[in-house]
């Protein structure tokens, strides 16, 4: 059954090639969509907007843990590999929406501070459509 009201955000994850990201303390889905402009001598001085170019991106902090089944070892290497990552951006509850698409890691950063848990962080830019799916 479907996700009613307000959901807690630990529901929300992300995959890659269908494997949780280990660990995650947040993450967000972005969309965005350019514009263009368009003024002709049939428009009265009237500039129009119309829509352009699409993209969207991923991102995700992560508590880093040296024996997680997925995370930075792996997220290295996809992003040295240069292949696109399959993504997915769900809650894995029956009946939600879910967000997938093809992506390539633009940037992967650790920091760790004195006394304190390792974190890092990873940005994927999405490479063609973003689809929307109901969860199964």
């Amino acid at each position: 059954m479907a996700s009613l009201g307000y959901i807690n955000g630990t529901l929300e994850k992300i995959t890659v090639a269908g494997t949780i990201i280990n660990c995650l303390s947040s993450c967000g889905i972005s969309f965005s969509k350019a514009t263009r402009k368009s003024v002709n001598k049939d428009d009265a001085g009237w500039e129009k907007t119309l829509p352009g170019t699409k993209s969207w991106s991923m991102s995700a902090d992560i508590e880093f843990k040296a024996d997680a089944d997925y995370g930075l070892p792996d997220l290295f290497a996809a992003a040295t590999g240069n292949d696109d990552v399959a993504l997915v951006f769900t809650t894995a509850v029956s009946g939600d929406k879910k967000y997938s698409g093809n992506a390539q890691i633009s940037s992967l950063d650790k920091t760790s501070g004195s006394e304190e848990t390792p974190t890092f962080s990873v940005t994927f830019e999405g490479n063609g459509a973003l689809t929307e799916e109901t969860e199964s």
